[in-house]
């Protein structure tokens, strides 16, 4: 379910470039509608997003798409994951940006907190821009839909020029696509031998040999000779 709206509403056919209202209005509760899987048992604050991403002119994927995410809080809270970021790295692990070089193929992004208005806060603002300066930011607070430009929100974004952006990710989608059979093989090492240590037998030790003690030769007693009597 996607909330208090169709479905189809929101997905709108590729040749239309902006969505109109009613179809941000839809998103929001796209986001809505994630934000009850969000993992807060600190803050208790449970925050949605859902990306809404459109398809190149080339794309064998026929209607927009949309991507939700949550917080996903965590005992080391610098560890803690943002609805906005989590949105985005599932729609670019699916391969959005591998069929949409150049391009942008994020449209907007809606966010929910509930009864409380939620902004992208700093770094999310940065991260998004990262992909889409231009992106649509869709909120609610006090019961109307709030639509903002994320260049409003963070004017001045730290930006590689497009060129080089576009070059980093052309090469990351060409290595995508080459797959690991086409990869590049890197030369294997070649095993050195290890000299093997000789072994030397060492002749056994011959014992001195003790000298032999000279027995003096002890006189023999003459018999007494027999006189005839």
């Amino acid at each position: 379910m996607f909330g208090k709206k169709s479905k189809d509403d929101i997905l709108k056919p590729k040749s239309q470039k902006t969505p109109n209202l009613k179809k941000l209005e839809d998103l929001y509760y796209a986001a809505e509608d994630a934000r009850q899987h969000a993992y807060a048992p600190y803050s208790d604050f449970k925050v949605g997003a859902a990306l809404l991403v459109r398809p190149n002119e080339d794309s064998v994927m026929p209607i927009n798409k949309i991507y939700t995410g949550v917080n996903i809080e965590n005992g080391s809270y610098g560890a803690t994951l943002c609805a906005e970021r989590v949105a985005f790295a599932k729609a670019i692990s699916a391969g959005v940006l591998e069929y949409d070089i150049g391009q942008n193929p994020f449209i907007a992004i809606a966010v929910s907190a509930g009864e409380e208005e939620a902004l992208p806060c700093g770094i999310c603002r940065q991260f998004m821009s990262e992909f889409a300066p231009e992106l649509i930011v869709v909120t609610k607070s006090e019961g109307q839909i709030r639509i903002r430009n994320l260049a409003q929100l963070l004017p001045e974004s730290f930006q590689l020029n497009k060129e080089e952006k576009f070059a980093i990710q052309a090469e990351i989608a060409a290595q995508a696509a080459a797959g690991p059979e086409e990869a590049a093989e890197e030369p294997a090492a070649e095993a050195t031998e290890e000299p093997t240590a000789e072994i030397v037998e060492e002749p056994d030790a011959e014992a001195p040999e003790e000298p032999v003690e000279e027995t003096a030769d002890e006189p023999v007693a003459e018999a007494p000779e027999k006189t005839e009597e």
